[in-house]
């Protein structure tokens, strides 16, 4: 069975983003970049690979990806829909309409009764990318 894995960036005490939903704060520094480069080049947008030297498709852990309207948004506004073209992305919102965003899976229903059937199907471990709520 097919693992889900929370892989973020957080601070010591556990923040992901700012108040304001921001992250910003979190930089990726210099000794940070080559490490996920070398051990988790699938959690890079595609958009990056060329620049940082990813094969694409990267080999890894993960082929699946899911996330929130909240980390999908950040992307959305530098006109990016498809973070993560090279795995399968699911976004889960209520409020997205899957017709505007067809380069990802927009799920509206229940996250956990999706994620419990997802883990079942076969496949490499699955990556829970951000955190917040269903909006």
């Amino acid at each position: 069975m097919r693992k889900l894995v929370y892989f973020v960036a957080s601070t010591l005490d556990g923040f992901i983003a700012a108040p304001d939903g921001s992250f910003d704060f979190l930089p990726l520094t210099p000794d940070l970049a080559p490490h996920l480069v070398a051990e988790w080049p699938q959690t890079l947008p595609t958009f990056a690979h060329a620049q940082l030297g990813i094969d694409s498709p990267p080999a890894g852990r993960f082929d699946t990806v899911l996330m929130g309207r909240g980390s999908y948004e950040p992307g959305l506004k530098m006109g990016v829909t498809s973070p993560y073209a090279h795995l399968e992305q699911y976004v889960f919102s209520r409020s997205l309409p899957p017709a505007d965003y067809p380069d990802v899976n927009v799920v509206a229903g229940d996250p956990v009764a999706f994620v419990r059937e997802l883990k079942t199907q076969p496949g490499r471990d699955i990556w829970l990318c951000g955190g917040g709520q269903l909006a």
